[in-house]
């Protein structure tokens, strides 16, 4: 036993602190450098600060501060600026930032960046050393613990304050209607009334459906929107009065469109092999039929057409039936019922504008 100690305490005298030093250097997953204040340039950095911004092609070089800075967000250059001043005033030893900076993927990280005097001549700053931490996985976290606190107060919003409210004043018209000293003048109002809080309450469950679904608008059916002119409206619902009230909000916004509807799957497959060219024909698609649904007209509509325009349109809140949707390249968006009158003036209003954008 005292020999493995013996053995153990020659340790550091074997392994040097220089080799020990550069081995942490060159293999610590932070970003480590040292900063020439002077200059402002960046005379020493690690591998890791090299393979996050796509700079092993330059090991060799130095790295001067103009180059970084296009790589940094404009909201974060003042604070940097102002660390470094405070740092160079001697108001401050050590400061520490966080800051975003795009890596080689064209993707903006978040760093907690701690900044630190590592050589003075007299009281003027030579060098800064610099740590720099990724701590984009954190953030994201924290931002989407935001999105759900901000989301749930929404949703207590809507059920305690609008829902509730509506529903109070239907419970009492209700309590009035055979009230033998109410009018017949005035029952008509109350039930005017009724139907306005009924609409109110519609509105709100619609709202809520939304606000539930989490991510209603999405960055990747977004980009993946085409600037077709659509002149044909499929619309594939085994609900006859959903398909008749979606005909009749979009033929209100678009009078001239032709719109066609379908209650069965392969139906309306049988259809669209006939029809040739799809890409100027929307499909808005529901996911759930008895028998073959949505997801198996999805995949036979693959070996039909390579168009990109089906709209995912379904009573289903479920992330995993979004996620499922991105991967078949026809879907350019999923939304969920009922269908408005908003998302169409919106969708063919964006339409128009990206059309105009690539005729510039």
């Amino acid at each position: 036993m005292e020999d493995k100690i013996s053995s153990f305490a020659v340790l550091p005298t074997v392994v040097s602190q220089t080799a020990l030093l550069e081995a942490i250097y060159n293999k610590l997953p932070d970003m480590v450098f040292l900063f020439d204040v002077k200059e402002r340039r960046f005379v020493l950095r690690n591998p890791a600060l090299d393979s996050i911004f796509g700079f092993d092609h330059l090991k060799d070089q130095e790295i001067n501060c103009i180059s970084l800075r296009s790589l940094i967000h404009s909201e974060d250059w003042k604070p940097i600026q102002n660390a470094i001043q405070q740092l160079e005033n001697n108001e401050k030893e050590t400061v520490e930032i966080e800051c975003r900076c795009l890596d080689k993927f064209q993707q903006y990280q978040y760093f907690n960046t701690r900044l630190s005097i590592f050589e003075k001549l007299g009281d003027k700053l030579v060098y800064l050393i610099g740590i720099a931490q990724n701590i984009s996985g954190r953030k994201k976290m924290e931002q989407q613990s935001q999105l759900f606190k901000n989301r749930l107060q929404e949703l207590s919003f809507i059920t305690s304050h609008e829902m509730r409210h509506e529903y109070a004043k239907i419970q009492s018209i209700v309590n009035l209607m055979d009230n033998k000293f109410i009018s017949d003048s005035e029952r008509v109002e109350l039930i005017d009334e009724a139907k306005k809080s009924i609409q109110l309450i519609n509105s709100s469950i619609f709202k809520l459906n939304h606000k539930l679904s989490f991510n209603q608008h999405d960055d990747f059916f977004t980009i993946n929107k085409e600037s077709e002119k659509f002149n044909k409206i499929i619309m594939i619902d085994d609900d006859v009065l959903t398909n008749v009230l979606n005909r009749k909000i979009v033929q209100a916004l678009l009078p001239e469109m032709t719109v066609e509807v379908y209650i069965n799957i392969d139906d309306a497959l049988s259809d669209i092999r006939n029809m040739g060219q799809m890409q100027q024909t929307l499909i808005f698609l529901d996911i759930n039929f008895p028998g073959r649904g949505g997801w198996d007209f999805l995949d036979d509509y693959a070996t039909i057409s390579d168009a990109a325009n089906v709209i995912v349109l379904s009573s289903s809140i479920d992330n995993r039936d979004r996620e499922k949707a991105r991967s078949y390249a026809s879907v350019i968006d999923y939304i969920t019922k009922p269908l408005s009158f908003d998302f169409i003036k919106t969708f063919f209003e964006d339409l128009k504008m990206a059309k105009l954008d690539n005729q510039l």
